[in-house]
């Protein structure tokens, strides 16, 4: 997850480098004939480099949140939330299967599925039991 989760991170960065640059051009035309010159700056982007470190640095964090004792619970909370967001998907996808006659061989793969979720459910309950006992 961390490769992933760093990618992300510095897309996020060079997104809001972007946004960041767009506001300052517009500052910029805003004090331009209206200032000597020179008294806005000419808005500066940070370098690839810059933007990966803040990123890396912003990734450091969210680690150490996470393993903190209230990262730990609140994550494991959103396991389970996903978990059971997943298996009510999954058991109105079986409820409308059975409606329109899916056959039995169908049904048991959607409990398979359904199986699965409630033991990620059961899973990311147990993490926050102990991360609620920390």
């Amino acid at each position: 997850m961390g490769s992933l989760e760093i990618h992300r991170l510095i897309a996020a960065e060079t997104a809001a480098e972007a946004t960041l640059l767009e506001l300052q051009g517009r500052e910029l035309g805003r004090h331009r004939g209206v200032s000597w010159s020179g008294m806005a700056a000419e808005p500066q982007p940070r370098s690839p480099e810059a933007i990966e470190a803040r990123a890396q640095a912003r990734l450091a964090l969210r680690d150490a949140w996470r393993r903190s004792s209230e990262g730990a619970f609140i994550s494991a909370v959103a396991d389970c939330q996903a978990a059971a967001r997943a298996a009510f998907t999954t058991a109105e996808r079986a409820r409308a299967g059975a409606a329109r006659g899916e056959p039995a061989e169908w049904r048991l793969q959607v409990l398979e599925d359904l199986a699965a979720q409630a033991r990620a459910l059961a899973a990311g309950l147990r993490q926050a039991r102990r991360a609620a006992g920390r």
